[in-house]
């Protein structure tokens, strides 16, 4: 019984001082926070890409709002979506995207109506690009899906996997009816 005793003591010491695996053990505790904080990094990098992409084609289509030239269209409400989705079809589904675009006699007037419901789907809009002169409120959103686990207690409502992104521009039509 003695030799069993020391012959368990003599091993169960030879396990404690070998060193082999601590680095794998290591790595197996830390990889899943260093994969999580990777991917949470490249996805809120894409997230504000895209968001960035959204304004910049937002102040584009607004430009050719704001200078009479989609008011001349046969088709502006297509017009508009061709040109809208040009490049925002590269990092977004453009058929899902939201659009309301509003008119006002002047800025004092402009209200942010709701134009979205709680389940973030449209509601109310409007496609009214205006003549000269008048102020005009271009609204975009896109529902954008959040893909890394945990990613969304940190970004989305509760309870919620994606993360409504929006983009506005607010002008006034130049004087154009003049020009043509």
């Amino acid at each position: 019984m003695y030799r069993i005793a020391t012959w368990y003591l003599r091993r169960a010491r030879r396990l404690a001082k070998d060193r082999s695996g601590v680095a794998a053990m290591e790595f197996i505790l830390v990889a899943p926070v260093f994969f999580f904080l990777i991917f949470a990094i490249l996805e809120t990098s894409f997230l504000f890409f895209t968001a960035t992409v959204m304004n910049g084609e937002v102040s584009s289509v607004a430009r050719y709002i704001r200078t009479g030239n989609l008011q001349l269209e046969d088709d502006p409400e297509d017009k508009f979506y061709e040109l809208l989705c040009e490049n925002l079809d590269n990092v977004l589904d453009c058929d899902k995207v939201i659009v309301d675009i509003r008119t006002y006699a002047n800025f004092d007037d402009m209200a942010f109506d709701e134009y979205l419901n709680d389940e973030g789907e449209a509601e109310g809009n409007q496609f009214d690009i205006g003549e000269a002169g008048e102020v005009v409120l271009v609204r975009i959103a896109y529902k954008y899906q959040i893909i890394t686990p945990f990613l969304a207690e940190f970004l989305a409502p509760p309870n919620q996997d994606t993360l409504m992104l929006q983009a506005a521009a607010a002008f006034q039509n130049e004087p154009f009816q003049s020009l043509f």
